[in-house]
């Protein structure tokens, strides 16, 4: 066995050592140690061999380790410097105990010194399914890919396969999946979901909506199992400005896509401008329209009303109202709580790149109207926007 030299300083340090734990003087030097290699195991780890080493002083030999857990004992088998058992000594190792607190045993060392050695050991329990890149929510008909990955890891466990189900929503039922068109691979694999769409996947969900997956990873009789769930959302803009158009020419036209005002001596930067007596237009050749939202009692509960359809900042939405609807280059009175969606296209130019067209849809709600009179009768118009590309 390995052999380490003690050195005593002081006549009284061969009889004290510092504890394991925290670090206090509390125990008698031994001449042995006995350190647990095998720190972790994975859930479907039930019968992999725990190893110890073993170092002793050199006047010290050890003739035993028994490894305990409740009332059943074993005795560890010694091969030079190391010491083994069986992990099916700890029991099952799939439950919600074991996972958080991981499991405790016992060893009771016999040394040549005669002096008794016992030790409590933790080994730490963890899942063999885990997910390795998560996904926070899956973009309805978007072209940009969202991806779930996941792994599988043991100690020296042989996963046979892991299969996946499905479910619409915490109350559905699961169901056999293969979103991949073939079995998932037993050490790992990313799923992607691009173009998601409640006719694609063969889940049917749609906005609102939450996919559940259930990995189910088998090794023999014993299995683990890892559940995800993921909000199906509609692409929306993130968040909306509050701006005042005016009939006043300072403060007359506004760049939406800065939500900055300009005075109606600018021909540049203005997108839309007033249009008395209550109204909004477009601003010289910008290529906008628009089309005013007429009665929503048919929408879905989150969209039937104009309130909760801009709260919930639907892209998708706003551009089927705005493809299915009379399109309007400005209105000329508006009233409080008025709704219009539009389509805009704008020219991007990028040093170094080719110019491009991107098109965004966005929403106009309209708030309070103020008309004020004083030297000359002033209107002021107030909304709040939002806009974004659809990917």
């Amino acid at each position: 066995m390995k052999k380490i030299k003690i050195f005593l300083i002081l006549p009284i340090c061969a009889l004290l050592s510092c504890s394991d734990d925290d670090g206090q003087i509390g125990n008698y030097d031994l001449g042995a140690s006995v350190i647990l290699n095998t720190s972790t195991l994975s859930t479907l780890d039930e019968n992999h061999t725990m190893e110890f080493s073993i170092f002793t002083a050199d006047d010290v030999t050890v003739s035993g380790v028994q490894v305990s857990k409740g009332e059943t004992t074993v005795d560890a088998t010694i091969s030079g410097n190391n010491a083994t058992f069986n992990s099916s000594l700890l029991g099952t190792l799939n439950g919600e105990e074991q996972l958080e607190d991981g499991i405790d045993f016992m060893t009771v060392t016999s040394l040549s010194n005669g002096l008794p050695y016992s030790k409590e050991f933790n080994v730490k329990i963890e899942k063999a399914l885990s997910l390795e890149k998560e996904l926070d929510v899956i973009t309805y008909n978007s072209s940009v890919q969202d991806t779930l990955g996941f792994k599988a890891s043991t100690q020296s466990a042989v996963i046979d396969n892991i299969s996946l189900e499905w479910k619409k929503g915490k109350e559905g039922t699961y169901a056999s999946t293969t979103p991949l068109g073939r079995p998932l691979n037993i050490d790992g694999e990313e799923i992607y979901f691009v173009n998601f769409t409640d006719t694609s996947y063969g889940y049917n969900l749609a906005v609102k909506d939450t996919l559940y997956y259930r990995f189910i990873a088998t090794s023999g009789g014993l299995t683990d199992t890892l559940e995800t769930h993921i909000p199906i959302v509609s692409q929306t803009f993130e968040s909306s400005n509050s701006v005042v158009l005016s009939s006043d020419v300072s403060k007359s036209k506004l760049s939406l896509d800065t939500a900055t005002l300009y005075s109606d001596l600018n021909e540049e930067d203005g997108e839309i401008k007033f249009n008395g007596p209550s109204g909004f237009e477009k601003e010289g050749d910008t290529d906008i329209d628009f089309v005013k939202v007429g009665d929503l009692s048919g929408e879905s509960e989150y969209y039937n009303t104009v309130d909760k359809l801009f709260a919930e900042k639907d892209l998708l939405i706003a551009k089927r109202l705005y493809d299915a609807g009379t399109k309007e280059t400005g209105f000329t009175t508006t009233a409080k709580g008025d709704l219009f969606v539009y389509k805009i296209t704008r020219t991007v130019t990028e040093e170094g790149a080719d110019d491009k067209e991107v098109t965004e849809y966005g929403m106009i709600k309209i708030g309070d109207i103020l008309t004020t009179n004083g030297g000359t009768t002033q209107t002021d118009l107030s909304i709040e926007y939002g806009e974004a590309e659809i990917k």
